[in-house]
C-alpha cells in the first residue's frame, strides 16, 4: 500500500480530492473524490483518469494554473480555481515524508464547494436511535431541502415531517434545524 493512501480514503469519506504526487509532480494515487472532481472540472473520460495514476502531471499543473487567488490561513496556503457557474475549488498540499527518499511526497487536497458529503443513514440510526424514516429525513434535511420538500420527496403530509422532525431533535438532542445540519455533516466520514 502506498503511503498515504488512508489518507486519501479519509479525505474521500469527508467529501474531499485528494492526489499523491511524487517529486516530480506525478500523480501516484488519486481517491474517487479527486477523479471525480478533475473529471468534471476538465471534461476528462474515464480513460482519461486512469491515466492519472501513469502520470498525471499535465492536469495538476492544468489545475494549478487556474488557481487565481491564494490565501493564508493558520500558516497554510489555500489556492482557489475559479470554474464556469460554479463555487471556486479550494486547493491545499501536505508533504508526506517517506522512508528511504531524500524528497517527500506531497498531497494535494481538493475542497469542491458545491457538493455536500451525505451521512450514511444507517450510522444516523445505530448512533441516535433514529427510525430509517428520521434518518432519511434528517439526511435530507442536512442537503439544504426544506421540511415542504421533504413531504414532496417523500409523499407525506407537512404535519407527518414535522412529527418525524421532532422526534430527531429529541433523540439528538438538539432544537434547532441548523445543528441538525452541523451534527450531520459532522457524520459524513462515517461511511
Amino acid at each position: 500500500m502506498l503511503i498515504g493512501t488512508p489518507l486519501l480514503q479519509a479525505f474521500g469519506r469527508m467529501g474531499c480530492g485528494g492526489l499523491i504526487l511524487s517529486t516530480r509532480g506525478h500523480v501516484l494515487a488519486a481517491n474517487a473524490e479527486a477523479r471525480r472532481i478533475l473529471g468534471e472540472t476538465f471534461d476528462l473520460t474515464d480513460e482519461s483518469l486512469d491515466l492519472l495514476d501513469g502520470s498525471g502531471r499535465d492536469v495538476i499543473k492544468r489545475l494549478l494554473a487556474r488557481a487565481r487567488t491564494r490565501i493564508q490561513l493558520d500558516g497554510e496556503n489555500w489556492m482557489l480555481t475559479t470554474r464556469k457557474s460554479q463555487r471556486p475549488l479550494i486547493m491545499s498540499t501536505i508533504p508526506v515524508p517517506v522512508l528511504g527518499e531524500e524528497e517527500p511526497h506531497t498531497v494535494l487536497i481538493l475542497i469542491d464547494l458545491d457538493r455536500t458529503p451525505q451521512p450514511h443513514t444507517t450510522a444516523l440510526e445505530r448512533i441516535f436511535g433514529l427510525t430509517t424514516a428520521e434518518a432519511r429525513l434528517a439526511a435530507l434535511l442536512a442537503s439544504g431541502a426544506t421540511v415542504a420538500e421533504a413531504a414532496t420527496t417523500f409523499k407525506v403530509s407537512v404535519a407527518t415531517v414535522r412529527t418525524q422532525l421532532a422526534a430527531i431533535f429529541s433523540k439528538t438532542h438538539i432544537s434547532r434545524q441548523a445543528e441538525l445540519i452541523i451534527l450531520v455533516s459532522r457524520l459524513s466520514a462515517l461511511v
